[in-house]
């Protein structure tokens, strides 16, 4: 996580908090971040790209991925191919979801740009965008 911006830092920060929230898990949840306060319980790579977050259930029976994206990432080809490996990698499993943290105010530009990316594979996924932070 060297040399990210404070913004993205705060981002990673509220992705986390939002996941722990919405992902109680009664015999656990496994969650990796790319955050300093997590030091090498960092997320695997997926084709590549490195998740912010990464968290699951024990035994496994869902599966979820957190990004957050400054607005300068936000539309860049990178992050596109970034997201489109996520939700190709979450497609597979039952039960997903996945996280995209913003800064404020641009959830609208944030779904243009979901919307861009996702195929019909993707349909069970349960996506959300976390708007500001």
């Amino acid at each position: 996580m060297s040399g990210e911006s404070a913004l993205h830092v705060r981002l990673v920060e509220r992705l986390i908090a939002h996941i722990q929230d919405r992902h109680p898990a009664p015999r656990g949840l496994l969650l990796l971040a790319d955050h300093h306060a997590y030091g090498a319980n960092r997320p695997s790579t997926i084709d590549g790209f490195t998740p912010d977050v990464f968290a699951s259930d024990l035994p496994a029976t869902f599966e979820v991925i957190g990004e957050a994206k400054t607005p300068l990432d936000l539309e860049s080809p990178r992050s596109a191919r970034q997201l489109a490996v996520f939700l190709d990698y979450l497609a597979l499993r039952p039960n997903s979801s996945f996280y995209l943290a913003v800064a404020p105010l641009t959830a609208a530009r944030t779904w243009a740009v979901l919307n861009r990316i996702r195929r019909p594979a993707h349909a069970g996924v349960a996506i959300t965008v976390i708007d500001g932070v």
